[in-house]
């Protein structure tokens, strides 16, 4: 990743609208890197689903502040690369048993233990 500190995102919230125009919360899993870009894991708040939005990664300097946007990835293809690359990331982070960012099929009957797990990886990634 470029030399950028992502630490003031730890904590980062977007809210998205669904295409039936429901707005759901989504917090920062985790920001990666792939063919010079830097990308964002997002995944849904309130949801037991293990879904995550991808968007990538653009900083501006302004000042000694540095502003980040958040875009919206259309290509479906570079799409499944980053899944791909994101699975990788979380096999290599949490071993394949705890698979718990991609496998949308596998619900977890512990939200607390998951929770505890992504906070971890969070930080990792952030720092």
């Amino acid at each position: 990743m470029a030399d950028i500190d992502y630490s003031a995102l730890e904590d980062a919230v977007i809210t998205l609208e669904s295409e039936e125009g429901e707005s759901m919360e989504c917090r920062l899993v985790c920001i990666f890197e792939y063919n010079e870009q830097d990308y964002a894991a997002f995944a849904e708040i309130e949801s037991e689903e293990n879904e995550v939005y991808l968007f990538t990664v653009d900083t501006k300097q302004k000042r000694n502040e540095t502003n980040f946007e958040f875009n919206i990835i259309e290509d479906e293809d570079l799409l499944d690369e980053l899944i791909e690359v994101l699975q990788q990331i979380t096999d290599d982070e949490f071993g394949d048993e705890d698979n718990v960012i991609i496998d949308e099929e596998e619900e977890s009957d512990d939200d607390d233990d998951d929770d505890s797990k992504w906070d971890e990886f969070i930080t990792k990634k952030l720092n």
